[in-house]
Parts: C-alpha cells; sequence; structure tokens
C-alpha cells in the first residue's frame, strides 16, 4: 500500500487551477506591455552585448575551424559554432520571420 503526500495533493490541484485560468483568460498569462522596464533595458542592452560577442564570434569561429581542420576537434562543433553564430547574430531577422509565419 502506497502512503500519499498530502501537499502532493494540493500541489496537484494548484497546477490544474493555474491551467484552467490560463486557459479561460490568455490575456493574464500576457499580462507584459511593450513599454515595460524589462523590454526598455533589454532593447539598450542588445547592442552592447552585440558589440562584446562580435570579436569573440570571430576568434570561436577560427579557433574551431582551425580545431576541425588539423582534426583536434569533430566538425559538429564547427557546424554548431556556425548555427550559434547566426542565431544570436541574426535573432531579430529570424523572430521577425517566424512573425511573419505564423501571422503574428
Amino acid at each position: 500500500m502506497k502512503i500519499q503526500n498530502p501537499k502532493h495533493g494540493r500541489a496537484h490541484l494548484a497546477n490544474v487551477a493555474f491551467l484552467l485560468i490560463t486557459m479561460i483568460a490568455p490575456g493574464l498569462a500576457f499580462a507584459g506591455t511593450p513599454a515595460s522596464p524589462f523590454a526598455t533595458g533589454t532593447a539598450g542592452f542588445s547592442p552592447a552585448l552585440l558589440a562584446i560577442l562580435t570579436p569573440l564570434a570571430v576568434v570561436g569561429f577560427m579557433a574551431s575551424g582551425v580545431g576541425a581542420l588539423t582534426g583536434k576537434t569533430p566538425w559538429s562543433w564547427f557546424v554548431g559554432v556556425i548555427i550559434g553564430i547566426v542565431m544570436i547574430f541574426g535573432a531579430p531577422q529570424l523572430v521577425a520571420w517566424i512573425r511573419a509565419l505564423f501571422g503574428v
């Protein structure tokens, strides 16, 4: 016979209640405003982060390329570095493309 923890039932009930509330009123789940402090801070932080990441991306690309050419690292790492660079620097275009794809 398995003894159940009484707190487990309450946690499950809370999860179900939260799921029902977000299904009934999805506006509550996405209650953020476009002019929130988080959006303002990230908009100001993005150019600074990209300015720092640009030289690191070049060095990472060169180091992984040399490592792959000499056989010290697998080619999958080199491909992963390239995909990561594309995702970091192409994020605004990728987001715009996905939003246009789904009509949002």
